[in-house]
């Protein structure tokens, strides 16, 4: 601290003033002068400026006016003591006040003025802004270095020229250099060559168009990878001044996606392994089955009793379920392998419906269940499809509902949902009053061999595949497939085809009876099946009513009867609780309805019932569900023939009025042989055995065949190449030959044609699938 005195003589005191005030004018940023007061008495160009007080406003103002209230306890009595006593401090730092409200840091000096009556204070002021700005930069980028080189990632900036500015500890350790060799100018990291890239059109092309590279991977050095992102600095006017690069080691991430890449081919190889064992498993399987449900039909066809007839039941069943576990391994092996194709073609959706239902129907009696379905009428009568495949998704549907639903009934509908010129998209539903399931499996549920509870394979059986192949058969056609359900609420599975339209129309038989009018009375104890038959009927412009019982239906016969109006055609189902359809039409025939066509739809396969209805009169017998065309044609009969005599139809299989052909039965299964014997002969067919290819070509040569039945694979040479040197050696006579194969993989069926085959027959055959396939030629 000084202190100073002033002098006896003011002129003196000005005149020793005048030199050092200019010095130190020029060395501070701005000065002005207080009186003794402590009001502004002078005030400079550069106080103005650095004030934002112009001197008209400042003049006279006390100090306060340029110190921060928060320092005014601090300042003002120091500023007064020097005032009074010429005793103070240099400098005192003082947070300013600026006119326009912001702070800044600033150094006062302090220098006495003496007057000739009062002493004044010369305050030069020093500006410490750029001091604070620098002073937070430094401190800021202290903290994010620290935080630059905490991470793990290379962190570098880099120069226009590529000379690096600063660089981080990981990218020192990532490349195993000093910081002192990074940063050296003879260091530059975008001037080496890497294995797989120009590093340094990089950074061109981020100066050039400005615009950042990010996670761009490179092989650095032969067997290390990095990843690296590349982006612009810029000034304060907008202008380059160099890059940011973030760079991360990527060798670890790389060689594990080459070791996922091997193990992927190695998974896809053995997917091919497995797909080529599946089809070779698929002819050693297949084969036995053959011969296993081919004899078990043979001897069921002789004469049994009934134990026989019981046990010979029971294989064949167990073999058609192990046939149905077997196609289902395969189709999912060869969905999931890529290789199933569709094969569309024009079918009539009524009869592909009601077809599949049909054969759903025994074991659906068997256990008390209606079976029901519908198709919309807006719905063009013939589409375009994979008709194999959607009858697949059908029967895994179905024959699901089926097997899980103890009591009620099982409901199909196909509507139409949109349509266009050239498509339709059918929406399906397959409804049940099953046992339901819980929403938390229904996600589940179209996994491969997944079913909604781990005791439901144990309790019903089945490999868990169906509704795995079912969604990705519907998938492949353009649907979707998902499920509706509760526990104890039964089940609905929707899933949605896009079809195309077909615009031939569909032959059928002119009407033998225009049925406009005709009223009708639908009696049957199940609400879906009479509102069904009730659609049908109305779509076919009928009259009907219904009756849920045979107590209804005599009544509503009886007010028609005396109304002149009777039924002229009663609907009947057989099975109803209280009275049945077999007692409800004995009165019909001893009552006032006795002249009415009658037919009677059933869910038994008992020939009993038949029989009974044929006593009664009534041969127009239908076994449920009832498809629409079988349904019309039985009516037409009905109506015209109502007490015509009852046609027995033929239990043989034999083809009786066709030829008998001379077959060559190429075949290296012994089991098969007989079968296959035994099955030709019933059909009154002659057949002669060929053991392996030479043995059919040989026969084939020196015989006169009507047909050759070729198994695709047999030793020597197999089936394909026996085929191909049958037709070259083959003048102007061709012999048909139809592949019977135990392949039933992708693609075969296209193998045996370009072969030089006119059919093809999958192993197992059944007696009827080969009578089809024999029937063109006979």
């Amino acid at each position: 601290m000084d202190r100073i005195v002033g002098s006896s003589s003011p002129e003196v005191a000005r005149d020793s003033e005048v030199y050092p005030l200019a010095i130190l004018e020029g060395a501070f940023d701005a000065s002005f002068e207080l009186d003794h007061h402590g009001g502004v008495a002078a005030w400079d160009r550069r106080a103005e400026k650095l004030f934002g007080w112009p001197a008209s406003d400042v003049a006279g103002q006390h100090l306060c006016l340029l110190v921060s209230p928060r320092q005014h306890d601090e300042v003002l009595p120091r500023i007064d003591r020097a005032l009074r006593e010429l005793v103070f401090e240099n400098p005192l730092e003082i947070r300013c006040l600026h006119r326009a409200g912001h702070r800044f840091s600033s150094q006062w000096f302090l220098y006495p003025s003496i007057t000739e009556k009062h002493h004044r204070l010369r305050i030069f002021v020093r500006d410490l802004s750029d001091r604070d700005r620098l002073h937070n930069v430094l401190s800021e980028r202290a903290d994010q270095l620290a935080i630059l080189n905490s991470i793990e990632d290379g962190y570098t900036e880099l120069d226009l020229k590529g000379h690096h500015q600063w660089v981080n500890d990981a990218y020192c350790r990532m490349f195993n250099r000093t910081r002192e060799e990074v940063l050296d100018p003879s260091y530059t990291n975008i001037t080496h060559h890497p294995v797989s890239v120009d590093i340094r059109a990089i950074f061109k092309k981020v100066y050039e168009t400005g615009e950042p590279i990010r996670a761009f991977e490179y092989e650095a050095v032969p067997g290390r990878f990095c990843e690296i992102t590349v982006s612009l600095k810029r000034g304060a006017d907008g202008r380059p001044t160099g890059f940011v690069a973030l760079t991360r080691d990527t060798t670890r991430r790389k060689q594990n996606e080459l070791e996922l890449a091997r193990a992927k081919e190695a998974a896809d190889a053995a997917n091919r392994a497995k797909s080529e064992f599946l089809a070779n498993m698929s002819h050693e399987i297949r084969t036995p089955m053959n011969g296993i449900i081919g004899m078990t039909e043979l001897a069921l066809s002789t004469e049994l009793d009934s134990e026989q007839l019981d046990y010979l039941s029971t294989v064949r069943s167990s073999a058609e379920d192990l046939l149905v576990i077997i196609n289902d391994i395969l189709d999912y092996s060869k969905i999931e392998a890529g290789r199933i194709e569709l094969a569309p073609i024009e079918f009539n959706l009524d009869e592909l419906v009601g077809n599949t239902m049909k054969s759903l129907a025994l074991e659906a009696h068997r256990k008390n269940l209606e079976l029901a379905f519908h198709v919309d009428p807006e719905l063009p009568s013939v589409l375009v499809a994979d008709a194999v495949r959607l009858r697949q998704v059908l029967v895994n549907l179905v024959g699901n509902a089926v097997k899980f639903t103890k009591t009620g009934e099982v409901e199909v509908r196909a509507r139409l949902e949109t349509r266009s010129a050239e498509q339709v998209k059918v929406h399906f539903t397959v409804r049940d009053t099953g046992i339901g399931i819980p929403p938390e499996t229904q996600s589940r549920l179209f996994r491969p061999f997944v079913q909604a509870d781990s005791s439901t394979t144990r309790q019903f059986g089945g490999t868990g595949l169906g509704l795995a192949i079912s969604k990705r058969i519907v998938e492949l056609m353009g649907g979707d497939i998902w499920i509706d359900s509760a526990p104890d609420a039964g089940c609905t599975f929707h899933f949605t085809l896009h079809c195309a339209v077909s615009y031939h129309s569909v032959a059928c038989s002119p009407p033998t009876v225009d049925l406009r009018g005709i009223p009708m009375l639908i009696v049957d104890d199940n609400a879906t099946n009479r509102r069904i038959l009730h659609e049908t009927a109305a779509g076919w412009q009928m009259s009907p009513q219904l009756a849920a019982s045979g107590a209804e239906a005599l009544a509503r016969m009886e007010s028609a009867f005396e109304a002149s109006a009777p039924f002229r055609l009663i609907l009947l189902d057989e099975q109803m609780p209280g009275m049945s359809g077999l007692e409800l039409l004995e009165r019909i025939r001893f009552g006032s309805h006795q002249g009415a066509a009658v037919v009677v739809l059933t869910s038994s396969d008992q020939s009993s019932s038949a029989a009974r209805c044929r006593e009664l009169g009534v041969d127009t017998y239908l076994t449920k569900p009832v498809k629409p065309a079988e349904l019309l044609a039985m009516i037409q009969r009905a109506i015209a023939f109502a007490r015509s005599q009852p046609r027995r139809k033929s239990a043989l299989p034999g083809c009786t009025g066709t030829r008998a052909l001379s077959i060559l039965v190429a075949e290296d299964d012994e089991i098969n042989c007989k079968v296959a014997a035994a099955a030709l002969e019933r059909m009154g067919h002659r057949a002669t055995f060929a053991s392996d290819g030479f043995d059919a070509l040989r026969k084939w040569r020196d015989g006169q065949f009507d047909l050759i039945l070729m198994d695709v694979q047999m030793p020597g040479i197999d089936g394909f190449e026996t085929t191909r040197r049958i037709r070259s050696q083959e003048s102007d006579a061709r012999t048909p030959i139809i592949a019977v194969t135990a392949r039933a993989m992708s693609g075969d069926r296209e193998r045996c044609l370009e072969a030089g085959m006119d059919d093809y027959v999958s192993k197992p055959i059944s007696l009827e699938a080969l009578r089809q396939a024999l029937a063109p030629y006979a």
